[in-house]
């Protein structure tokens, strides 16, 4: 269990650079290869939010062999019930839950995925985390210093394995543009400006201030 768990935290990085074809990977032939894992060897895994790169990552993390899709979580019962019936359909089958820690309890998950939005990055980290998971948790990892700390430090107190969605800085020419900058050659720098162009994005519709939808499910309190 040990040696497998090691080979997902060594793959799981590069299975997910593959996020953007991750859809398109052939069911039926990893359903086989799947069918041949020992149990004991396989890594169950957990998802909280599973409408965006949650499912993306998941999918990613799908082509490993050893990964076995365990838990699905997310306030939205739709999306909730659409995730599920994708993987039953391909014979995959699932718990699920509104309430992401009530998952958390499930002593079998090894391993969490967090893909919600990122003011929860913080909270569900360091309780995965104290729950006894390994986290992969997406980018970015806090919306402040203060709750990346809190993170690094609940990472390091309970001792698991937690990786962060920023597998672009491992791509050469980010290795690059940082190695240059530690020559000194540029020297001190006062300002730092960034751009972000998404224009495969869609807007998103501001709404006014109203009740939660009915399908929300998860109970806060």
């Amino acid at each position: 269990m040990e040696q497998s768990r090691r080979k997902f935290l060594n793959t799981s990085g590069k299975a997910v650079i593959a996020a953007s074809v991750a859809s398109a990977f052939p069911w039926e032939a990893l359903a086989k290869i799947k069918s041949l894992i020992s149990a004991n060897d396989k890594i169950n895994v957990g998802v909280i939010g599973v409408n965006g790169m949650g499912w993306s990552d998941l999918t990613s993390f799908m082509k490993i062999p050893e990964v076995n899709v365990a838990a699905l979580c997310d306030v939205d019962d739709n999306v909730l019930n659409y995730r599920k019936y994708e993987l039953a359909k391909n014979g995959i089958q699932t718990k699920t839950y509104g309430d992401y820690r009530k998952m958390l309890e499930n002593k079998d998950l090894d391993v969490i995925i967090i893909g919600t939005p990122d003011h929860w990055h913080c909270l569900q980290m360091v309780e995965a985390c104290e729950a006894g998971k390994d986290v992969y948790v997406e980018k970015p990892v806090g919306n402040s210093i203060d709750e990346c700390n809190a993170m690094v430090a609940a990472q390091k107190k309970y001792n698991k394995a937690v990786q962060a969605g920023q597998w672009q800085r491992s791509m050469p020419h980010f290795v690059d543009a940082l190695n240059f900058i530690k020559t000194g050659k540029l020297g001190k720098i006062r300002t730092v400006k960034a751009w972000a162009y998404q224009g495969w994005m869609t807007n998103i519709e501001v709404k006014p201030d109203g009740p939660a939808p009915a399908k929300l499910i998860m109970k806060c309190g």
